[in-house]
């Protein structure tokens, strides 16, 4: 049987074509992963467009679609979508998703939170493939979070079939130019960008943390259904034998 040890829902964009490989390259053996897709209008990464997606019931119409493959967990797989409005619209999202579903949820950004609180950091440098307005949201959630943000750049992509184009090349090459000495972590943000298995040559180029929000969403989906212990790192999820 798929799934024995769990079972994981993603509530993905329509547009992202990287989260579900990503998801199920990072799922130990006997978890399972399953998504359902809600719309992006016009697959545009910018605030209107995240606040379009979110502003009517699709996200608790997929949540409910999710209940009948018997999820023990659901993440809404999305960064930006998840901190467009700042911090605590995050936590939101989740309480949407479990009140639709019936069982625990979290949003990307709450999770990425979670994962860099857990490497111990306090200040990060910030890699993402979005627009500038959508970066000083980020930038606004991280911070008024409790984080610094060091640096944050982005490829200034306007759609999300765009960042599906990046590669783990592109997040290796705008991770070494964000970070500085000041970045106790250097975070990847989006679930679209394909850069999982880079992330442990690139840490270990950085001398450092270095997490993506697929990485964060997994670490977290795999703590809620009891699949890894609640007090492991994201980065144990990574070992390079395993991204090979």
């Amino acid at each position: 049987m798929y799934g024995a040890r769990g079972r994981i829902g993603l509530v993905t964009l329509a547009t992202d074509t990287s989260v579900l490989p990503e998801y199920q390259r990072l799922m130990p053996e006997g978890v399972a992963v399953y998504p359902a897709p809600i719309l992006l209008p016009r697959g545009e990464v910018t605030a209107d467009a995240l606040d379009e997606m979110l502003r009517g019931d699709s996200l608790e119409r997929a949540a409910d679609l999710l209940r009948w493959a018997e999820v023990g967990a659901i993440v809404f797989a999305c960064t930006s979508g998840s901190l467009i409005h700042g911090p605590g619209w995050d936590t939101k999202i989740g309480q949407r998703i479990e009140a639709a579903a019936g069982v625990p949820a979290v949003a990307t950004a709450t999770a990425v939170l979670d994962a860099l609180r857990a490497t111990g950091a306090r200040a990060v440098a910030v890699a993402t493939p979005y627009i500038d307005e959508i970066n000083r949201a980020e930038q606004r959630f991280l911070e008024g979070s409790g984080f610094a943000v060091s640096t944050i750049e982005g490829l200034q992509c306007l759609t999300d079939h765009e960042i599906g184009r990046l590669g783990p090349e592109d997040a290796a090459r705008l991770a070494a130019i964000v970070d500085s000495p000041a970045a106790d972590a250097v975070f990847i943000s989006c679930t679209n960008w394909h850069c999982v298995e880079a992330l442990p040559s690139i840490s270990s180029q950085l001398g450092k943390p270095v997490l993506s929000s697929n990485l964060a969403g997994a670490w977290a989906a795999l703590r809620l259904i009891g699949a890894i212990p609640g007090g492991a790192l994201p980065i144990d999820l990574l070992p390079v034998e395993a991204m090979a």
